[in-house]
Order: structure tokens, then sequence, then C-alpha cells
């Protein structure tokens, strides 16, 4: 299932969470081969802090198979602090209190079918649509240029902030996404999502058992969601890869 972990549930999380940095560690340092801080065989930034919110997918054993983060820009993001040089001048500023950005995005769930790439869009449209209850108008990110193909097929209205730039491991492009009622809307007809197209257990909430059992009750409340549910292969298991050079292949892991 696809779940959003924010401070204030994350105390119901706290071995997924462990696992979404493990799975961060595996894909953008052992496998992209980028440069970043490991801890505990755990990847962390400055920006895993109070004001970033994941939105995470589990496998049918809970593995965590693909994963998002994003916070507001207001104080600070990745786009200005590390790749300001790629953006042009004259555009919208970037902590204008209206954007969120969009990092460490990545999938280890392998197949092509319908409910595999539904899946991969709810996790891309979880942070619209909060976004918008918010009263944010864009998101912004630096992504592979291997990866706009899919972002537009999966119906982001994607728009490029300057030319792309090598990065070390290719070549890299600022976005930024359109996020309005009509451009939400339109990516979850395209998809046949459920308005929330992910599980939110509520943080104040005492849980009445285990989080899966709490998870199981939020399903039945909203049966809609099991048309994001995880996917099984032929042996009835979750459609993980073990090696990651297969990770990519409608989400190609490259969010920085």
């Amino acid at each position: 299932m696809i779940h959003l972990i924010t401070k204030d549930n994350a105390r119901f999380y706290s071995e997924e969470i462990k696992a979404l940095h493990r799975a961060r560690k595996a894909v953008f340092v052992d496998e992209l081969g980028w440069d970043l801080a490991v801890a505990d065989g755990m990847e962390f930034d400055e920006y895993d802090d109070e004001l970033a919110r994941n939105v995470v997918g589990l496998s049918v054993q809970g593995d965590v198979v693909m994963g998002l983060r994003f916070r507001p820009t207001d104080d600070r993001s990745m786009l200005l602090d590390h790749f300001a040089h790629v953006l042009p001048s004259g555009i919208r500023p970037i902590d204008d209190g209206r954007t969120w950005e969009l990092t460490r995005g990545f999938c280890r769930e392998r197949g092509v079918r319908r409910q595999n790439l539904r899946r991969k869009a709810a996790c891309m449209i979880a942070p619209l649509e909060l976004a918008l209850a918010a009263g944010v108008d864009r998101c912004v990110g630096f992504t592979d240029v291997r990866m706009l193909t899919f972002c537009y097929s999966v119906g982001w209205k994607l728009a490029l902030l300057g030319a792309a730039v090598p990065y070390g491991q290719g070549d890299a492009v600022a976005y930024e996404i359109e996020v309005t009622p009509s451009s939400v809307e339109t990516m979850r007809r395209m998809w046949g999502l459920p308005e929330r197209a992910f599980v939110h257990v509520d943080g104040s909430r005492r849980l009445r058992s285990g989080l899966q059992q709490e998870v199981a009750v939020l399903i039945e409340e909203r049966p809609e969601l099991h048309c994001i549910a995880p996917p099984l292969d032929e042996e009835g298991g979750s459609l993980l890869k073990q090696r990651s050079t297969t990770y990519y292949a409608a989400f190609k892991s490259t969010h920085r």
C-alpha cells in the first residue's frame, strides 16, 4: 500500500522509516554511486527534518519498494542550496512560500502492468494532492533527463527551468510541476486513482492494535484504495527485484 509518513505519525512507522533509509542507501549510494552521507547502512541528509514528509510504497511483505520525499522550500531547498547555478535568471523565486520540493524519488518494484504503473502514479500524485490542499501551487525538483519521458507520461504538468547540465552520473535538469485542481484531477482520472491515493494513519489517534491492523481498518473504510494495493507475482510474492539495475524500469530513481 502507499503510505504518507510525517513527523506526526512517524512513531507508528519506526521500522518502515529505517527500511526507507536503507533502500535509499542501496539505490542512490550502492547503485547510482552518489557521494552521500551514510550511517548504520542508511542514507540521510539535511532535508530529513521535521518539515519533510515521505510517500512510501510497501510490498505485500512490508518491504519499502518506492518512496518520494517532499518539503516546503520557504527556509531552504536542495535546488537552491546545491543547484542554484542551473537556474536561469528571472524565474519565479523557489522560496516564495507557495512551493514544495520533491527529492529522493525511487522505485524498486518491477512490472509495467497498469497496476504497477498506477501505484507509481499514486506515489507521484500524493504530494500534489497535499500541496493543493495546503494552498501550494507549484512543486520543483532536479532530475536526470532520462526521467522526463516517464514524468510526462504519468501525468505531471511539467515545465523545465533552464537547460540540462551534467551532474556526475548523467545530465539533469531543474523542473517545476503545475499544482492546480484541474492538473491533479486530470492525473487522477488518467490512472483511475481515488482522491487521496494513499493511507494516512492519524498520528493523534491511539492504535487499537498494531499498524497493520490499523491500516486494514482504514482500507475497509475506504475500499477504493484496493486499486493501489501491492501486486503479486505468479508465485504470490512481491514484485521486488533483488538487483537494482532493473529498479528503474519505469521510475528510474533519478530524482535527486
